[in-house]
């Protein structure tokens, strides 16, 4: 189980992706503007967020992108004209929307496993070094 922050400008997708992602047993907060991901970065310990690039401009994330160092981020777009804009290397992943949104939940499922096991590794080396 992750805690997720999910950024979806369309409320109706937003349902959608928040139920199925529950639905996979992950915690899911809300912020549909930069003030409100900011204000959830501060309080709850973030796995992933999940930024809509419709909906938030570019520059704007890159100011605070060192706040996210740690948390798995992944970017969505109707449009894959940004994913040539150089400051995409924020993200961990990119993917385009689409109607059901199966891509992104594969990327999700991808990127908390590679979260899982970055974790498990620095527990090897934390015990490996201890006295």
């Amino acid at each position: 189980m992750a805690t997720i922050l999910l950024n979806e400008s369309d409320p109706q997708r937003h349902e959608q992706l928040r139920s199925e992602l529950q639905q996979h047993g992950h915690r899911v907060w809300s912020a549909r503007h930069l003030n409100e991901i900011v204000a959830t970065l501060h309080d709850v310990a973030i796995d992933l967020m999940i930024l809509d690039l419709d909906h938030q401009r570019l520059e704007e994330l890159a100011a605070f992108a060192e706040r996210w160092r740690g948390i798995k981020i992944l970017f969505q777009s109707n449009s894959t004209a940004l994913m040539q804009d150089f400051r995409t290397w924020m993200a961990d992943r990119f993917v385009c929307k689409e109607d059901r949104g199966e891509q992104l939940s594969n990327a999700v499922g991808q990127l908390l496993q590679i979260k899982s096991l970055q974790r498990k590794a620095r527990k090897s080396t934390r015990r490996a070094h201890a006295p």
